[in-house]
């Protein structure tokens, strides 16, 4: 019996228990390689206070603007009868459009925005349970034994 209890090796017997998890452990570790890149996106988000800024300065304009559009439905009126109007009534109806055009594309160009944020709830979902897991691993580590694990902070 003695040689049975010699040749029982207590870590490889435990990473044989473990040995289903190494891929699980590889594809966990590819997360810290995505950390970086993350922090990448984070830096983008900064563009969103000046795009605030700038939405809430056309607001004012666009509610200044509330008059004129009285002002353009009147003067088309005028300028069906009057026609030397109409030159007038076609540069404010182009200024409108641009400024139409420009929010449009701004908004265009925070779709790709919204969709990483979709995209972003939807990972926030998936790794819910992470932090339980977590939470019960290291409690259940205690289980066997009084030490702390070893910090694995440089791998």
């Amino acid at each position: 019996m003695s040689e049975q209890f010699n040749a029982f090796q207590p870590n490889q017997a435990v990473a044989k228990v473990f040995e289903p998890m190494r891929p699980v452990q590889e594809q966990l570790a590819h997360l810290a390689q995505l950390l970086e890149p993350m922090g990448q996106l984070a830096q983008l988000a900064q563009v969103f206070e000046p795009l605030k800024n700038f939405q809430e300065q056309l607001t004012q304009l666009a509610h200044a603007f509330e008059p004129m559009r009285g002002f353009q439905d009147h003067l088309r009126q005028i300028s069906q009868q009057f026609t030397p109007m109409q030159g007038l009534q076609d540069q404010l109806d182009v200024l409108a459009e641009a400024f139409r055009d420009n929010v449009m594309n701004l908004a265009r160009a925070l779709e790709p925005a919204t969709t990483f944020q979709d995209q972003l709830a939807h990972l926030v979902s998936l790794f819910e349970p992470a932090r339980t897991l977590h939470s019960q691993f290291t409690e259940l580590s205690h289980a066997f034994g009084n030490s702390p694990p070893p910090s694995n902070n440089g791998a």
